[in-house]
C-alpha cells in the first residue's frame, strides 16, 4: 500500500485537435489549427501543425498561406463538443481516485494517496479507459506534489518509452536537476509571465536556478504562492487538491460580434443572449450577483480610428440571481451607454461581486417572497429547465432578430454529442 503523499495530473493531449479527430477518424496523423471565435486566432494545435512553426495565438490570415501550403485542417471552435466531451473525461478519471479537482477543460488533479493499488498500473488502466470510452488520449504526470506532478506530466507527453505515465520521484537527483535545468522558470506551474520577469531581472532564468534560489528571496519577490511552488520542487507538499471549486468572483459573457454593429436593437439582441448564457452559470454554480458591468466597444485594431469603450456599472441592494430581473437591467444600462454613429466590434457583461445564493431582505427592498416574486422564480426555472431539455427553444423577444452578431465559424465541425440534428452518421 502507498502511504506517501502522491498526485497525478491527468492530461487530455491536444484536446480540441483530439476532440475533432474522434468523430473524423481520417484527420489521425494530419496537422490541425482550432481558431478562436470569429475565426481570428489560432487557439489550439496538434502535433503535427506545432512541428509545421506555426505559433498559439497567430492571427489566422498570417498563417494562411503556410496553411494551404502543408494542407493544414483548419477548425472553428466548437465549444458544445469541447465542453461535452471534457465531462465525459472528468467522469472517468474521477473514478479512479475519491478526490479529484477539475483544473480545467482538460486538465484533472487526483489524490493517489493510501490507494491500494500498483499506482502505475492504476494509472495506464485510467489512460486505456479515457481512450477506449472517450477516444481522446491522455498522459499523466505522478508526483509527490502539484508542481512535481506537473513536471511529470511534461515528460510524460514528450517522451513515447514512458508510455504515457510517469512518477518524477523515481528520477535521480541529478537526472531531476537536469529536468529542471531544461525547464524555463516562466513554463513552472504557477510563475505567470510577470513574476518570470521579475525573476530573470535577479539571474533566474530556468527552474533549477529558482529551485536553487534564497526561498527567503522568492517569498520577497512572489509572495506566499512564490514560497509554495519552491517548497513543491523538494517534494513538500503545501498545494492541496480542490475538490470543492473556490467561490468564483466574478462571470464574465462577451463576444466579438461577426460584423460591426451599429443599430441599438442589433446590440441588445447580442447582449440579452449573452446575459441569459451568464445567468446560467450564475444559478449552475448557485450564486447570486449585486454588480452588473456592460460594456461595448469598437474595433481596437483599426488605426484610422481611435477606438471607443463604453461601459457602465450598476450596484444592488439585494443579491439577484432571477434572469427576468437581470435581463431588463442590462438593456437598461445598454441604453445609457450606446452612442448612435459608431460601429461597435465586441460587447458583453460582468456579473460581479458573487456570493451564494440566499434571499437576504433589506429595509427597502420588495419583499422576495411574495406571491409575484415566488411566481417570477418559478417562471424563470421553468425556462431554465425547457431551455436545457430543449435546446434554447424559449427566448425573450429582445434576443429575436437578423443575428448578424453571431460569431463567424465557417469551419465548424457539427456538435455530435449536444445536437440531435447534427448525430453523426455512418
Amino acid at each position: 500500500m502507498n502511504n506517501k503523499t502522491k498526485f497525478a495530473l491527468v492530461d487530455c493531449n491536444n484536446f480540441y485537435a483530439s476532440c475533432e479527430r474522434v468523430f473524423e477518424p481520417k484527420l489521425e496523423g494530419r496537422p490541425i489549427v482550432v481558431l478562436s471565435n470569429n475565426d481570428g486566432c489560432i487557439i489550439a494545435r496538434s502535433n503535427e501543425a506545432k512541428a509545421l512553426g506555426i505559433k498559439m495565438g497567430a492571427p489566422f490570415f498570417k498563417v494562411k498561406d503556410l496553411v494551404a501550403k502543408n494542407d493544414v485542417v483548419v477548425k472553428s471552435s466548437n465549444y458544445p463538443l469541447y465542453g461535452d466531451m471534457s465531462s465525459r473525461v472528468m467522469k472517468i478519471i474521477g473514478e479512479y481516485s475519491p478526490v479529484q479537482e477539475v483544473y480545467s477543460i482538460d486538465e484533472s488533479f487526483i489524490d493517489l494517496e493510501k490507494l491500494p493499488f500498483n499506482l502505475m498500473s492504476h494509472m495506464q488502466s485510467l489512460r486505456r479507459r479515457v481512450k477506449s470510452w472517450t477516444g481522446i488520449p491522455v498522459c499523466v504526470g505522478v508526483g509527490s506534489t502539484k508542481v512535481l506532478a506537473k513536471l511529470a506530466n511534461r515528460i510524460a507527453k514528450k517522451y513515447p518509452r514512458f508510455d504515457g505515465v510517469f512518477d518524477i520521484d523515481e528520477l535521480p537527483y541529478e537526472r531531476y536537476c537536469k529536468l529542471l535545468q531544461s525547464v524555463e522558470v516562466g513554463d513552472l506551474w504557477g510563475v505567470g509571465r510577470q513574476s518570470a520577469k521579475k525573476l530573470n531581472r535577479i539571474g533566474v532564468h530556468n527552474s533549477y536556478d529558482f529551485y536553487q534560489s534564497d526561498v527567503g528571496v522568492i517569498e520577497t519577490l512572489l509572495g506566499v504562492n512564490g514560497k509554495r511552488i519552491h517548497q513543491e520542487l523538494y517534494g513538500k507538499s503545501c498545494i492541496p487538491i480542490e475538490s470543492i471549486p473556490p467561490i468564483r468572483k466574478q462571470i464574465v459573457s462577451s463576444r466579438s460580434f461577426g460584423c460591426d454593429l451599429k443599430d441599438f436593437d442589433e446590440l441588445n439582441q447580442a447582449l440579452t443572449n449573452l446575459t441569459r448564457k451568464a445567468v446560467n452559470k450564475l444559478n449552475n454554480h448557485k450564486l447570486s450577483t449585486t454588480t452588473i458591468t456592460v460594456f461595448i466597444y469598437t474595433n481596437p485594431h483599426k488605426k484610422d480610428k481611435p477606438c471607443v469603450h463604453l461601459s457602465k456599472t450598476i450596484g444592488m441592494t439585494s443579491a439577484i440571481q432571477d434572469q427576468s430581473q437581470i435581463i431588463p437591467l442590462v438593456s437598461e444600462v445598454l441604453r445609457l451607454i450606446y452612442k448612435p454613429g459608431y460601429s461597435f466590434y465586441k460587447g458583453g457583461l460582468v456579473l460581479g461581486n458573487l456570493a451564494k445564493n440566499y434571499q437576504q431582505q433589506d429595509l427597502f427592498s420588495m419583499n422576495q417572497n411574495s406571491p409575484t416574486q415566488i411566481m417570477e422564480r418559478k417562471k424563470s426555472n421553468t425556462i431554465r429547465s425547457v431551455n436545457n431539455r430543449f435546446n434554447e427553444s424559449i427566448k425573450y423577444a429582445s434576443e429575436l432578430g437578423n443575428n448578424r452578431w453571431l460569431p463567424r465559424a465557417d469551419f465548424r465541425s457539427s456538435r455530435y454529442t449536444t445536437r440531435w440534428s447534427e448525430l453523426l452518421v455512418i
